[in-house]
C-alpha cells in the first residue's frame, strides 16, 4: 500500500523546520557567545568526561572526527580547550577543557545550553516515548535510503582513477 504523499510532505516540511530550527539556534547561540553548536556540544561533552579522544568525542556528539578536529582546532586557538598525548596510547591526543573553557561553559546563558533539553522535559512520558520512537525510525528510514556510504578520504597519493589531469603550461591540447 503506497504511502500518503499528504502526510509524507507533512512530515518532511517538519523535518525541515526541525533542521532550521537548529540552525537558527545555533546561530544565535554563536551571536551570544561567541561559540556554535557544534563547539558548544563538543565543550558540554568534555565537561561530563574530560580527556576523551578525538574519535570518542565524535562518537558521542554524532559528527565525523574529521569535523571535531576542525571544532577541537577553533577551540584551541581560543584557548578555550587543550590536547595531551594519551596516557594509553601516544599517537592519540586527549582533550579537556581549559579553566577558560571552563568558564566560558559557565557563562553561557542556560537557554543556550539546555533550551532542547528543557522542552522535551516538559512532555509527558508517554509522548516522549513516542517521540522517541518516532525519531529512530526516521533515522532508519534516511539511513537505508541513504545514496551509499560516505567515501573515506584517504591519505597519500590519490589513485590513477581518482586523479585529476594537470594543465600544462605553453602546450596546445593535442
Amino acid at each position: 500500500m503506497p504511502a500518503d504523499s499528504q502526510l509524507i510532505l507533512e512530515v518532511n516540511d517538519s523535518l525541515r523546520k526541525l533542521m532550521q530550527l537548529v540552525q537558527t539556534r545555533s546561530k544565535k547561540i554563536r551571536k551570544e557567545t561567541g561559540i556554535t553548536g557544534p563547539q558548544l556540544l563538543a565543550m558540554k561533552t568534555l565537561a561530563d568526561s574530560p580527556g576523551l579522544s578525538i574519535s570518542e568525542l565524535a562518537r558521542r556528539i554524532y559528527l565525523h572526527p574529521a569535523t571535531v578536529v576542525g571544532i577541537v582546532d577553533r577551540l584551541e586557538g581560543q584557548g578555550l580547550v587543550e590536547r595531551s598525548p594519551s596516557t594509553r596510547d601516544r599517537r592519540q591526543v586527549q582533550v579537556k577543557l581549559t579553566r577558560g573553557g571552563k568558564a566560558a561553559l559557565r557563562k553561557t546563558p542556560p537557554a543556550a545550553r539546555d533550551s532542547v533539553l528543557a522542552g522535551l522535559e516538559t512532555l509527558p512520558d508517554k509522548k516522549l516515548k513516542r517521540l522517541a520512537v518516532s525519531l529512530a525510525l526516521i533515522v532508519r528510514v534516511l539511513e537505508a535510503h541513504a545514496k551509499g556510504p560516505v567515501p573515506k578520504r584517504r591519505r597519500g597519493r590519490p589513485r590513477k582513477e581518482e586523479s585529476v589531469p594537470k594543465k600544462r603550461r605553453g602546450r596546445k591540447p593535442a
